[in-house]
């Protein structure tokens, strides 16, 4: 059976927060940034404990690349550079391999592990908040971990992208 998750911006955030929650509106994830000027870590919790930090690796430049500490391993998520879509992969962990890719408009992504598919998402067209859906297909609780790890990375690289065309 899967599990349906959404996750959304919170709105007059200073910090940042994203929330995570299930099909009926209950909040199973935090995500939150730590003040810093440049790079801040992005904690993610559940039920108020931690289980993953994520940050961007700020050299090379020219790589788009995150480090994640996980009670699921650690691993590195690596964005593919001049590509129409956005493509993630895995580099390390559990995980190893794993792609994360998206549609033209940024509204579908897909996780596959292995040629296998973990999880899917769709983005909200009409929504004050940066909205998705996150369907988890696999029932291993690892999973939905690593579903919501990536698109925690996948709404902070959105976050980063909005921020530097303005």
């Amino acid at each position: 059976m899967s599990t349906i998750l959404s996750i959304n911006n919170k709105l007059l955030s200073f910090r940042g927060r994203m929330s995570i929650g299930d099909e009926n509106g209950a909040q199973l994830y935090d995500a939150a940034g730590q003040f810093a000027l440049f790079n801040p870590t992005w904690t993610l919790r559940k039920s108020n404990q931690q289980i993953a930090t994520v940050k961007r690796k700020l050299w090379p430049f020219w790589s788009l690349m995150w480090d994640i500490h996980s009670s699921v391993g650690d691993f590195q998520v690596k964005r593919k550079l001049f590509s129409w879509t956005r493509t993630y992969y895995v580099i390390g962990g559990k995980y190893d391999g794993a792609i994360t890719k998206g549609n033209f408009w940024d509204l579908k992504f897909s996780v596959t592990h292995q040629n296998k598919a973990i999880a899917s998402a769709k983005g909200k067209i009409l929504s004050l908040r940066d909205t998705h859906s996150i369907e988890v297909h696999d029932d291993e609780s690892d999973s939905e971990i690593f579903t919501t790890i990536m698109m925690v990375v996948l709404q902070l690289d959105r976050r980063d992208e909005s921020n530097n065309s303005e």
